[in-house]
């Protein structure tokens, strides 16, 4: 093979990559949606959350050869998430529980971008969203998570009926042992327009013990430690991705898909039993979107990766859980 055959077939096997990524992100990105992505500000619980993440100016990486252009962007979010313990009850005979939790969730980005030959992105995306979750234990290891949400996902340039995505499913979740649950099920969404059925995945491992792993897909992986009583620090993958109803995209494409995975620290200061201060930096490993009709026939169609360079972030919030820590 020549140098000149290598070169060619780089930006295509890393083409099948990103689309690879991108189709799982955006498989679970309904599910995501139920839960506010605060990211490092995350609620484990009811309780209220808001954090600000700065991601500074990123390269874009144009589609059709994978080069680093001088264009750039970067983007600043404001995110607000709450959960609301509506009902929790308990079956002391059988110790059967059934609960039920109303969740809304907010995430407001700026996206300034300079140095393109022409528009490629929004200058802002807003995402609101109201869900209600009930659980309910069906057996002595198994339960059922069910679900519905609606929200505006938006670039704010006409809000209509083509912004509101609604979400429903259920997930049947197994608890292995105290560490270990998953849970598989379905999800119905109308993000391509049409309504349609997306398989559901859940993944729950955590650890005791001076070092903890936490695995929660398709949120985050992590590691952490107590550096002592009011303070954690934990090295945490987590991933992100939504999709939304613009109005001036790329070749009249409706639908936008936007995909994020970072790798980072996260310290946590516990400023009481009910209150955290949470700061978190790291690296922007990819991020990237890509614009296609709302139909199903456009959901497994190739279409141009719109990308940005590896970059870093920094992100500061506020979580107050309305259980106290123990």
């Amino acid at each position: 093979m020549t140098n000149q055959q290598r070169i060619h077939k780089q930006p295509v096997q890393q083409k099948k990559i990103y689309t690879c990524l991108l189709l799982a992100l955006f498989a679970f990105a309904p599910m995501q949606r139920l839960w506010a992505q605060l990211g490092a500000t995350s609620l484990n619980g009811p309780g209220i959350g808001i954090s600000v993440d700065y991601l500074p100016p990123s390269r874009y990486i144009r589609p059709e050869d994978s080069v680093k252009t001088k264009s750039t962007t970067s983007q600043q979010r404001y995110n607000f998430g709450a959960v609301f313990m509506l009902s929790n009850q308990v079956d002391t005979a059988t110790g059967k529980v059934r609960t039920w939790n109303l969740a809304a969730s907010g995430s407001y980005t700026k996206l300034v971008s300079e140095d393109y030959d022409h528009r490629i992105f929004p200058e802002e995306l807003l995402e609101t969203q109201l869900a209600l979750l009930h659980f309910r234990s069906i057996g002595n290891r198994w339960g059922m998570l069910s679900m519905l949400s609606a929200g505006v996902f938006t670039d704010m340039k006409k809000i209509n009926g083509e912004d509101i995505f609604i979400n429903g499913g259920v997930i049947f979740i197994k608890q292995h042992n105290k560490r270990f649950s998953y849970g598989i099920g379905a999800m119905l969404t109308n993000s391509f327009g049409t309504p349609m059925i997306l398989p559901a995945l859940l993944i729950k491992y955590q650890t005791a013990g001076r070092y903890r792993i936490d695995v929660n897909f398709p949120e985050k992986i992590s590691v952490s430690s107590s550096l002592n009583k009011q303070t954690d620090l934990a090295l945490a993958f987590r991933m992100r991705g939504s999709s939304y109803d613009v109005e001036n995209a790329p070749d009249k494409k409706r639908l936008m898909g936007y995909a994020e995975i970072s790798v980072g620290l996260e310290n946590t200061w516990h400023l009481n039993r009910h209150i955290d201060f949470v700061a978190s930096g790291g690296s922007i490993l990819y991020s990237g979107a890509t614009f296609k009709e709302k139909n199903l026939s456009e959901m497994f169609a190739d279409k141009p990766m719109h990308r940005f360079a590896t970059n870093y972030f920094f992100s500061g919030g506020l979580r107050w859980n309305f259980q106290p820590r123990k």
